[in-house]
Formats: structure tokens, C-alpha cells, sequence
């Protein structure tokens, strides 16, 4: 009988699992305290404090969970803790979370991501999914409307660009658009709000090197998902015809560069095999940028995660083997699902369309009519002045000096009078339009009569005609009819 074997390639290190959980962990207390540091400077030590809540609940509900499982396997608790490390999914799932979330999401979401997703599938080392992967998303579908930025942290860099169609066609628009967030120097530091882990891109790298030179992480996965998010978003801008600045902004905003760092690497969820590592980082990052530009959830990091993680089997299948002698098939398979990725984004690049959101219009306040001025009647004590008049076609354009309530009843030192544009047909001496120019009674009381409701009164009337005031408002509505009619008797003495 003839055995055939392999022997794994092995490699010894002093490096235990409690020491690399202990530098992710102070890793990602490095980012909390940026995190810490910006929202204090910028909102007020009250964020500070819920931050803080927030990393409290989840700690506590993840501790918890275990600490109680433990218990009802009648295991030696500390022990337990000691391997299951359940604080460093709590951390992570705080990090992936805007400020403004209520505590009990975050508990909920540390509940189901360890009991779950971890407990459930036998404990630490045997999760198929990401965890906190599995915590955001139950909180996004379950408590999707009470996790939204507040009034203060809304205007997040993906927020933002998802917005407008991930996309900025016009070249103008993209600086001021950039320097909301400091350009792309700003991007890069992270002084802005979005989840309280997406801030500087610089420290996580600065991190990600660090633990990779420590070997808590595998350095191919985050260095080929951000760069095959760059070259795949650049793929995007050079069909668009937009500039750097668009790769740049796929991985310094957003949760791209905390999620190559760390979780992506999460050793339990990807391949085991180098090779199988990089197809699985290459094919996130095409999921990654595939929902962003497509679909609904602006991020897209979570459920590229997530979706690779179900792949992640069938990836250790295929790059199963000797991998020095199987190395020619594993460069082509990179390349391939690159190039799928690649012909996707000049396919979807050419299919989008910059979103162009329209100003607000401005809110009319309603108004209250009230007592009828005639137009013949109103000026018999007060005459308008005609600063000008220009002719336009049949119509003549009358520009009407007329004192109003400032300096008739106001008795200000500084009080001006107002002007009005009046607008007349001059084959029918009736009135086409009014406009006020400039209005010098008081606010929101005077001011009430530059309103569509009270100046579309004046269309098609003449000297017999007659209008209503508006309430609260009387001595301005009468001198705009007073100023209407001195326009009538300018161009009606000019025929």
C-alpha cells in the first residue's frame, strides 16, 4: 500500500494568543481615544461621556455573556475569559457605530454578536462569521432608524458622497464639497464625525503597520483590499473623468481603512493559505465598492465581510495545496478576479450619474388679508416718487420711491422709505406685476408684505381697483398700493 503525505509548513514563535489579543486590544484603544479626543474638542465632554457609555455596555454585555456561559458549562470562568478574549468584540462593534447610538442597540448588537454568532457555533476560534460584523448588522436592521447621525455629526464624508451618486462631475464643485472635511488632508487625519471608528486613516495605518511587523495581522489583506479599492475606484474616475481625489476618498472616509486593519484580518473568519487570503481581501474589496456606488447602504464594508466570510470555505478548497508548487494557478486566480472586478467598475462607471440636489425652496409664512384699500382713495395724503422707468416690449417697468410705516408712524432718526417695481401693461394701463425692491419697515411685521398672497392681488388692476391689506401690517400694505398707483398715473400721463 502507498501512502501519499504532505507536511504544512510550520514556524515557531514565542508570540502567544493572549499577547497578539493584547495588542489588537491596545490598538483599538488607540483609536477610541482619538476618537475620544476629537468629540471632545469639537462637541463637548457630554459625547465623551456616552462614547464611553457605549464602550461600557458593550464590554459589560459581552463579559457578561460569557461569564454566564461559562457558568452553565461549569467551566473554571476566569480561565474561560482568559481564551475567549470577548472584550475585543466589544470594542470593535462600538468602533463601528456613530456617537449619537442609544446604549441599548449596542447592547442588543453585543448580545446577539456573542451569544450568537460566537457561543452558539462553539466558542472562540469556531464563528463562522465576523462578530462584530454580525452586532452591526442586527443593529442596522433592527434599530436602523435610532442609529442616524444627530443634528451636530450628520454631515459624515459618506453620507455626503452617497448623496450626490458617489460621483462629482463638475470640477468645480469638488473642492468645496472636499473642504467640508478639511480636503483630502483632512480625510486623511480624520478630524470629522462619522462611526466613532472612521477617523484617521493615518493612525490606523500607523496601527496596522505595527501589528503586522508584530504579526497579529496578516499584511496581504489590508494592503490588497485598500489597494484594489483604489485601483478599482480609479477605474471609476478615469471613465467619469474626475481626478485622484476619487480613489483617495473610497479609502481615507468610511469604515475602509478600520475594517482592512481590523477586521478583515480576523484570522478565524478568512482563509488560512496566503494565497487564499489575498483572493479574499481582492474580492471584498470589489463587494465593498459594488454596494457603495450601487447599492442602498452607503458603506458597504460590513456586508462585503460578511459575504466573503460565507465564501471563505470554498476560497481553502480551491488553494488547498503546496503552495509553492501550485503558485502559477493562485497568480492567475488573483488576477482573474481582479479583472471580473475590474471590468464591473468600468461597466458601473459609465452607467453613473452625479445626483444634482436641488436648493430648498425658501419657506413662505402665511399671511392674513384683511381690510380693503382702493387704489384711487390711497393717495390722497402720500404721493409715491418715480426713481425710474424703462420700457420692456408693451410693458413699462416703474421703479416707485413711497414712504412707508418707518417714516410715517416709526419716528426713527435713520428711517428710510421703501421701493417698489411696478410692472404695466401699457395698452391697458392694468397692472402685470409687483415687486418689492427694498423694504425698510419693520421686520416681520412690515416685511410682511413682500408675500406672493398679498402681491399677486395687484394683477390685472387699475385705479378703480382695490386690494387687501394685510393684517398687523397696514400702513406698509398702503403704501405698496400707493406706490402701485403712482406708477399708474406715470404711465398713464405718458400716453
Amino acid at each position: 500500500m502507498k501512502f501519499t503525505y504532505k507536511v504544512s509548513p510550520t514556524m515557531k514563535t514565542r508570540q502567544s494568543t493572549q499577547q497578539i489579543m493584547f495588542l489588537l486590544t491596545l490598538g483599538l484603544m488607540a483609536v477610541v481615544l482619538f476618537s475620544s479626543t476629537f468629540y471632545f474638542v469639537e462637541y463637548g465632554i457630554d459625547y465623551v461621556i456616552h462614547l464611553w457609555s457605549l464602550l461600557a455596555v458593550a464590554v459589560l454585555v459581552a463579559v457578561g455573556s460569557e461569564v454566564v456561559w461559562a457558568y452553565l458549562l461549569k467551566k473554571d470562568v476566569l480561565a474561560y475569559l482568559k481564551t475567549s478574549f470577548p472584550w475585543v468584540t466589544a470594542i470593535i462593534l462600538v468602533l463601528m457605530v456613530p456617537i449619537s447610538t442609544p446604549l441599548y442597540p449596542i447592547a442588543i448588537g453585543t448580545l446577539f454578536a456573542i451569544v450568537v454568532a460566537k457561543l452558539l457555533f462553539g466558542g472562540f476560534g469556531h464563528n463562522v462569521f465576523n462578530l462584530a460584523g454580525v452586532g452591526r448588522t442586527v443593529m442596522l436592521f433592527s434599530f436602523g432608524a435610532s442609529i442616524v447621525p444627530d443634528l451636530i455629526t450628520s454631515a459624515t464624508p459618506i453620507s455626503s458622497i452617497a448623496n450626490i451618486g458617489w460621483i462629482i462631475t463638475d470640477p468645480a464643485l469638488v473642492e468645496p464639497f472636499l473642504a467640508q472635511f478639511g480636503g483630502i488632508t483632512g480625510l486623511l487625519l480624520g478630524w470629522y464625525p462619522g462611526g466613532l471608528g472612521e477617523t484617521s486613516a493615518l493612525l490606523i495605518m500607523i496601527i496596522g503597520a505595527f501589528l503586522a511587523i508584530k504579526n497579529v495581522l496578516d499584511w496581504r489583506i489590508p494592503v490588497f483590499y485598500i489597494g484594489t479599492l483604489f485601483a478599482l475606484a480609479s477605474i471609476i474616475a478615469v471613465v467619469q473623468g474626475i481626478g485622484v481625489w476619487y480613489p483617495l476618498y473610497h479609502i481615507f472616509a468610511g469604515g475602509a481603512m478600520f475594517a482592512a486593519v481590523f477586521m478583515l484580518t480576523d484570522p478565524v473568519t478568512n482563509p488560512t493559505s496566503a494565497s487564499g487570503r489575498i483572493i479574499f481581501a481582492i474580492g471584498a474589496a470589489i463587494i465593498t465598492i459594488l454596494i457603495r456606488v450601487q447599492g442602498n447602504y452607503p458603506g458597504g464594508v460590513v456586508f462585503s465581510i460578511l459575504i466573503m466570510n460565507m465564501l471563505s470555505p470554498m476560497i481553502d478548497r480551491f488553494t488547498d495545496g503546496w503552495q509553492l508548487a501550485l503558485s502559477k494557478k493562485y497568480v492567475i486566480s488573483m488576477v482573474s478576479v481582479f479583472v471580473v472586478g475590474a471590468i464591473l467598475m468600468g461597466v458601473v462607471g459609465l452607467n453613473m450619474k452625479a445626483i444634482v440636489i436641488a436648493e430648498p425652496e425658501p419657506e413662505v409664512p402665511d399671511i392674513t388679508l384683511s381690510t380693503p384699500i382702493s387704489l384711487d382713495q390711497s393717495a390722497t395724503a402720500v404721493k409715491g416718487v418715480v426713481l425710474s422707468s424703462t420700457t420692456e416690449g408693451d410693458f413699462e417697468v416703474v421703479l416707485v420711491e413711497i414712504r412707508g410705516y418707518s417714516v410715517l408712524e416709526g419716528g426713527y432718526d435713520d428711517a428710510l422709505p421703501n421701493k417698489i417695481e411696478v410692472k404695466i401693461n401699457k395698452t391697458t394701463l392694468k397692472v402685470d406685476s409687483v415687486k418689492v425692491v427694498e423694504i425698510k419697515d419693520t421686520n416681520n411685521i412690515g416685511t410682511k408684505v413682500d408675500n406672493p398672497k398679498f402681491l399677486d392681488q395687484f394683477k390685472d388692476v387699475d385705479e378703480t381697483s382695490s386690494v387687501d391689506a394685510v393684517s398687523g401690517a397696514t400702513v406698509t400694505s398702503l403704501s405698496v398700493v400707493r406706490a402701485v398707483f403712482a406708477a399708474l398715473e406715470h404711465v398713464k400721463g405718458g400716453e
